[in-house]
């Protein structure tokens, strides 16, 4: 039994590529090349890791479970689990160890978009996707205006005291909030906070999806909150939040210096 961390493995690859492109660093591939009657163990990951046999034939055992695998098939291993990999013919395996918490280290706040087109389907699979988003009581207090009109995008780049990268990225969403409905189940804590805090979930995880989809985005806050809600024909129940550009970025911000865990961690 050869105990197989993935250190040890012949590595294929470890990416620092464009994330645009390949997902910087979002996982670790590696080969495995086993003779008949070969066994190796995958030790326990905090994420998952997907097994690929790319030729032979394979056993795995996690716990209880085990099961027989042939060329062609792929296996998700939960995170956690310890794996036994038994060669049943001479085989080779792909093993891939995913890190999705790339999406939250590569995301920054762009404020220079290239020119390359962004599909409207595109778009539509970052939201779609960001709806999982929580909120008290699973209220979902909140509308998502969405725009690519150079006219409106303007008007929301001078709304938002002349930031430009509101205007030149090829898609403007703005996220409002409807405090009302928040008032409704929680009165005015609700209405007050709850409402905003729910909004803020939405707009953080549509920015996530975009990173995940390969797109850029920036948090932009300072606005004219009235004048702003009046460009995008919104009633009056909803309150405008925060403004977000979204497209392919023309720039790779280095990440700002962060407060260390301890500075920011109290147990108690």
């Amino acid at each position: 039994m050869r105990r197989v961390s993935f250190e040890g493995l012949e590595r294929l690859s470890d990416f620092e590529v464009d994330v645009r492109l390949i997902h910087s660093k979002s996982s670790n591939i590696s080969l495995v090349n086993l003779n008949e009657g070969e066994s190796f163990e995958i030790e326990k990951s905090d994420f998952e890791v997907h097994v690929v046999v790319l030729s032979g034939e394979v056993e795995m055992i996690s716990g209880s479970i085990q099961d027989i695998f042939k060329a062609g098939c792929l296996a998700s291993i939960l995170p956690h689990q310890n794996v036994y990999i038994n060669s049943l013919k001479i085989s080779r395996v792909l093993v891939i160890r995913d890190n999705p918490t790339w999406v939250m280290r590569a995301r920054r706040s762009v404020r220079k978009f290239s020119s390359i087109p962004v599909s409207k389907d595109l778009i539509l699979k970052v939201i779609d996707n960001a709806r999982l988003a929580p909120s008290g009581g699973n209220i979902q207090p909140w509308k998502i205006y969405l725009t690519s009109d150079s006219e409106k995008k303007k008007l929301l780049s001078e709304f938002s005291f002349n930031q430009q990268h509101v205007n030149q990225a090829p898609w403007v969403l703005v996220i409002t909030a409807i405090p009302e409905e928040s008032e409704k189940e929680y009165g005015l804590r609700g209405r007050e906070l709850y409402s905003i805090q729910d909004t803020a979930n939405l707009a953080l995880y549509i920015m996530l999806s975009a990173k995940a989809f390969g797109l850029d985005s920036c948090w932009v806050g300072e606005f004219d909150e009235e004048k702003v809600r009046k460009i995008i024909n919104a009633p009056e129940n909803e309150r405008p939040v925060v403004i977000i550009p979204m497209g392919y970025g023309e720039e790779s911000p280095v990440a700002p210096e962060r407060k260390s865990l301890n500075e920011i961690l109290i147990e108690f």
